[in-house]
This record gives structure tokens, C-alpha cells and sequence, in this order.
């Protein structure tokens, strides 16, 4: 009987570690799901970030560096930009007197957003003038068909592969020899056709739309039709995207559903400002 009741306790001790180790396994993978791993879309502020022709480029000026009086090390400094250089956001009011200035643009429209990347990568580089490419309403219906309708109140991503380019001004900015030597050259690059925008504001009702590129707009468009039509909208832009190549990558065999943290400076009545922005599979 002794035996018995000492293999009964044994038994138990097993069942109960096993059932532990269970739990903490189980907890542990509730905890990897609180922590995603985020992709940073987001280009780095320096002097080598490549602005639109003709606005103010970065520059950090030092204020102090070094040890003051008190014998403490202490360092600041102090830059200025324009508002429309490296990866930033494009307020409604960038094209639109009535639109909404950067700090009136709702968070719930920046925050946890749902997203969708339009990878058109393959078609860019196939092109016989990639730089001349519009993003339209089929290569949109195409990437339903492929990976689902894309939510209302998304922010859609276009990813060209223009990024390959950064931080060569002068190819990515679609120079050339002739046009980068005038007082305003004239730039060239792929962008969304009006038609493309339009579906997406109609049809999917979006809240933004970012682009690997300079701008929204064709870069050599002189009318910014898809800025005036967005803004009038009031949907923003987010242009020079970066990374979007490793996002879709991350995200190919992923069933998660792709969000946004859209994080623009602050500033009041601005019509655009540098952003941080950071995606991740919910």
C-alpha cells in the first residue's frame, strides 16, 4: 500500500509540474504577443536627407557641448528645416485653406491605423520610364484580389522601390544632368494617378495615403492634382516612406493585420513637419 501511495504522489508532482510549465509556456506567448515588433518606416534628420527643390534643408546647429561652470557635462543644440523634407506628413491645408493644419488632423487617424502596401515594385522596374509611372485604380483591384479589400479608415502605403535611391539627391529627385544645374529643376519620379486617389477616398474611405517618393504627385506635375484632391478631403500625406521593402517582407507570411503609428512634430497651424512613423502585424 506504501508503494502505491508513494507512485499516486510521484504521479500528481508530474501533473502538476507539467500542468505548470504549460501555464508559464502559455503566458509567456501572451507576452510576445503584447510586445510586436515594430518596422520603422521613418528616414533619419540630417544633412544628408533630401528635401523638395527650394525648401529650407537640415541643418544642427550646437548651442553648448561640453562642461559648464558647475562642472556638469551638459549638450544641446538647436535645427532648422522645412517643413516638407525626409519622411513627413502633408496636412490637408499643404493644398487646401480649408483643410485641416498638422495639429487639427485627429489621432485617431495617425494611431493605430489599420494599413495596406501597395507593392508595385516589379511594375516600376519593368517600365520602360519607371519615373514616369502613376500608381491606378487596377494595380489597386489587383492587390484586392491578391491580399483582401482594404478597411475603411486605413492608411494606404505605395511601395515603388524608389527608396533604392536614398540618399542620392540627384537620382532620386529624377534629375539630370540638364535639369539640376537650373535656379527651380524640375524633378521626375513615379507618384498616384487622380484616379487612384480618388478610389480610395470613395470607395475605401480612406484617412491617408504614404509613397516612397518625394510626393504623392508625379514629380513632374505642375498642377499636383492627387495633393488638391486628398487635401481636399481631408486626408493627409505621408511621402519619402522608407523601409517598405522590409515590411513586406516581414509581413509575407504573416496573417496578422498590418497598423500605423503615424507621429508628426506638433505644430500649430503647420502645413506638414517631419514624422516618426512605425508599422506593426496586429
Amino acid at each position: 500500500m506504501l508503494n502505491l501511495n508513494i507512485l499516486l504522489l510521484l504521479l500528481c508532482i508530474v501533473i502538476l509540474s507539467d500542468a505548470k510549465c504549460r501555464q508559464n509556456h502559455e503566458e509567456d506567448g501572451r507576452n510576445t504577443r503584447r510586445r510586436p515588433l515594430y518596422t520603422d518606416l521613418s528616414y533619419t534628420l540630417s544633412t544628408d536627407t533630401i528635401f523638395f527643390p527650394g525648401a529650407r534643408e537640415f541643418s544642427l546647429n550646437k548651442d553648448y557641448d561640453g562642461v559648464n561652470k558647475s562642472g556638469i557635462w551638459y549638450s544641446a543644440f538647436s535645427f532648422c528645416m522645412g517643413e516638407h523634407g525626409g519622411t513627413h506628413v502633408d496636412a490637408p491645408f499643404h493644398f487646401f485653406k480649408q483643410g485641416w493644419t498638422l495639429e487639427q488632423i485627429p489621432s485617431s487617424h495617425l494611431i493605430d491605423v489599420p494599413t495596406a502596401v501597395i507593392d508595385v515594385e516589379s511594375v516600376v522596374a519593368s517600365s520602360d520610364a519607371p519615373n514616369e509611372f502613376a500608381l491606378d485604380v487596377s494595380h489597386l483591384i489587383q492587390h484586392e484580389k491578391e491580399k483582401g479589400e482594404i478597411p475603411p479608415g486605413s492608411v494606404v502605403l505605395v511601395h515603388t522601390g524608389w527608396s533604392k535611391y536614398w540618399p542620392d539627391k540627384i537620382r532620386y529627385l529624377g534629375w539630370n544632368n540638364e535639369t539640376q544645374t537650373t535656379d527651380k529643376p524640375h524633378t521626375n519620379f513615379p507618384g498616384i494617378h487622380p484616379n487612384a486617389a480618388k478610389w480610395l477616398a470613395d470607395e475605401r474611405q480612406i484617412v491617408g495615403v504614404g509613397i516612397d517618393t518625394p510626393s504623392v504627385d508625379l514629380g513632374n506635375s505642375k498642377t499636383f492634382p492627387v495633393h488638391i484632391f486628398l487635401a481636399e478631403r481631408q486626408i493627409y500625406n505621408i511621402e519619402n516612406v522608407a523601409n517598405l521593402h522590409n515590411l513586406i517582407q516581414s509581413s509575407k507570411n504573416s496573417s496578422c493585420e498590418l497598423h500605423l503609428f503615424v507621429l508628426p512634430i506638433k505644430i500649430v497651424g503647420a502645413t506638414g513637419a517631419p514624422a516618426r512613423v512605425l508599422a506593426f502585424c496586429k
